[in-house]
């Protein structure tokens, strides 16, 4: 007599740009012996690569934003819409804020990067409430027409507070966007350290000078807090402002942080080639900035550890191209001490990313 095992159960957490590339792979070849949970806490994925170009208004919302339920469809899963609370890797079981504890074989996470917002109100007290958060991006894209509406009324004091290339990026933009008609200001909050130091310095001269001719501001200082109408720098500054945009402190959830998942020395998720965890190989976890030919490993992977075989090795390496947006349909590529930027590498940049964007949710 031959018993059937029950099926085993895959489970997705998030829904970033290597999943939606498992789920692809599961719409052309769906699995027979086990079922998949997509859990999100929305129904659609935003492209971040994307989102400067609508803070400067070259796209529209729906440009960015794509519903998921097509692709989900398609790939068999099914979609769970919830917050993660916590997750218990001993027990195999994630609690989900609908109050359900939902078990897995397997887990895959690929989360948006959160805003520590208590480490953050910490650091900058008066950010929770008066600051603009640029992550999560759901909130944010909301948020933005209401910014843009006040600019057309009057003059804005705009301060990006923000370390890394996103941000900076998303200062560009902004200044690009709420200069007219009142000729809005925007200053770069950029932190202590020297501006971009870990990219190459083709890279960095190259923003700097796009930076002074967008006439932002940069302030080699640090924000030690926010109240209405102003915020406070190291220094002992003050610096006038009607709009704090916040694109700092990003981090690992907490749910995430908190589930004894093994850490290196820098508290950064300790993972092998595989994109497993060394503590809990039935969990693995896309880390922040993987480059986008993560998702097919990762797909591979996980079909390896619900069904057998062998492992593939995720391609983890830095990557050497380096594309920013510069707002007002400008953007610098950079390879090594090669460069380029204007009109046309925006434009391919923007028929770049609207190929890989429709490539996601292709049947």
């Amino acid at each position: 007599m031959t018993v059937n095992s029950p099926r085993k159960h895959l489970v997705l957490l998030g829904a970033g740009r290597a999943h939606l590339q498992v789920l692809r792979g599961l719409a052309r070849q769906a699995a027979s012996d086990w079922s998949v949970s997509l859990v999100a806490p929305h129904p659609y994925y935003i492209e971040a690569g994307m989102l400067p170009g609508y803070v400067a208004g070259h796209y529209t919302l729906d440009d960015i934003r794509v519903p998921l339920d097509g692709l989900v469809q398609a790939s068999g899963a099914q979609f769970v819409p919830a917050h993660v609370l916590a997750l218990d890797p001993a027990a195999r079981r994630v609690q989900l804020s609908t109050g359900d504890a939902l078990p897995y074989d397997v887990l895959s996470i690929d989360v948006e990067p959160a805003a520590a917002r208590d480490a953050v109100e910490a650091a900058m007290p008066g950010a929770r409430g008066n600051a603009m958060f640029m992550r999560p991006m759901h909130a944010f894209v909301q948020l933005w027409p209401q910014l843009q509406q006040l600019a057309q009324q009057r003059p804005l004091q705009v301060a990006v507070i923000a370390e890394r290339l996103p941000g900076i990026e998303l200062a560009m933009a902004a200044a690009h966007a709420l200069a007219a008609p009142h000729g809005s200001r925007v200053t770069l909050v950029a932190g202590a350290e020297p501006l971009l130091a870990e990219l190459p310095a083709s890279l960095q001269r190259r923003v700097l000078a796009r930076l002074k001719a967008l006439d932002i501001t940069v302030l080699q200082d640090r924000c030690t807090g926010i109240e209405q109408g102003s915020i406070t720098l190291a220094s002992g500054a003050t610096l006038l402002c009607d709009a704090p945009l916040l694109a700092h402190g990003l981090d690992t959830p907490g749910w995430l942080a908190a589930s004894g998942l093994q850490t290196a020395e820098d508290g950064a998720l300790q993972l092998n080639e595989r994109l497993q965890s060394d503590s809990h190989r039935q969990v693995f976890v896309v880390p922040p900035g993987a480059p986008a030919e993560v998702g097919p490993a990762l797909e591979a992977n996980l079909r390896t550890a619900l069904e057998g075989g062998a492992f593939r090795k995720a391609p983890l390496g830095a990557a050497r191209l380096h594309v920013v947006g510069g707002g007002h349909e400008h953007a610098i590529a950079v390879w090594g001490p090669l460069g380029l930027e204007g009109r046309e590498v925006w434009h391919w940049k923007d028929r770049r990313d609207r190929k890989q964007l429709a490539a996601l949710f292709a049947r």
